[in-house]
């Protein structure tokens, strides 16, 4: 506090200048009491919890942030929470005893991926933390960090891929790149004839079959056919090993 009072004020007013906006918003209207309820208040009976209350006593949390409405407010609430996800994942590591392990499921991660999000991602194990991220394709997280650096670090700490349908060539060619490739055997047929008659001769032909086994390298799942895999119909990478499945489909 001391440091931002002698702090010089037209330079701090510029650093704060793009963080106005967003706190106001995240302040007011019903998001204010909601992101920051008053304990001491008897008129408000809402329960009051935190994610480290939450991971204690073992509940289940689902924040929709409605980010097609306001991507903005939506984007930094994911990331706050996100981040205090990875603080309490410091903790268990810490200081946890008898772990119990903990599921941190983020759709269309692109909205809300930060730094703190791709720790938890790489060091999550630790804390018995198990993170899942949802998106649709690579460009997202290269347009939510302006690099494909950071793009393919958020990828290359997912040990498991699970691949649905998907136009995008980038992100095709990226899921095909994680599959070992696959020795095939190809079986070639040729066969001629050949005419040597004459007329003291006319039945003089001949004819010559072969038949060759050949092995080259091949991919073992074709780039291009995982923008025509049907609906339910999936991919999953892991350790090594490629499986092709189906989500069955329940009806009454």
């Amino acid at each position: 506090m001391l440091g931002m009072v002698e702090h010089d004020r037209v330079h701090h007013g510029k650093m704060i200048a793009v963080l106005k906006p967003v706190l106001g918003q995240l302040t007011s209207g019903t998001l204010g009491p909601m992101l920051s309820p008053d304990p001491t208040d008897p008129h408000d009976t809402r329960p009051i919890t935190d994610l480290q209350r939450v991971i204690a006593r073992r509940q289940v949390c689902y924040i929709g942030l409605d980010s097609l409405s306001d991507p903005i407010v939506g984007a930094t609430i994911g990331s706050m929470l996100l981040a205090d996800a990875t603080s309490v994942a410091g903790s268990r590591y810490n200081f946890g005893e008898d772990l119990k392990p903990v599921n941190v499921l983020t759709d269309e991660a692109a909205e809300t991926i930060n730094t703190p999000l791709i720790q938890l991602l790489n060091k999550g194990r630790g804390a018995v933390i198990r993170v899942t991220i949802a998106t649709q394709t690579i460009a997202d997280f290269e347009a939510r960090f302006a690099s494909s650096a950071q793009a393919r670090q958020v990828l290359g700490n997912c040990n498991q891929m699970v691949v649905l349908r998907v136009l995008d060539t980038e992100t095709q060619q990226y899921v095909c790149e994680t599959m070992p490739k696959v020795m095939i055997k190809r079986l070639q047929r040729s066969q001629g004839m050949s005419s040597g008659s004459s007329a003291s001769n006319p039945l003089a032909f001949s004819g010559t079959a072969s038949e060759s086994l050949v092995e080259e390298e091949a991919e073992l799942f074709p780039a291009a056919l995982l923008g025509q895999l049907p609906n339910f119909e999936y991919l999953f990478v892991v350790g090594g090993t490629v499986l092709k499945g189906r989500i069955p489909f329940l009806r009454n």
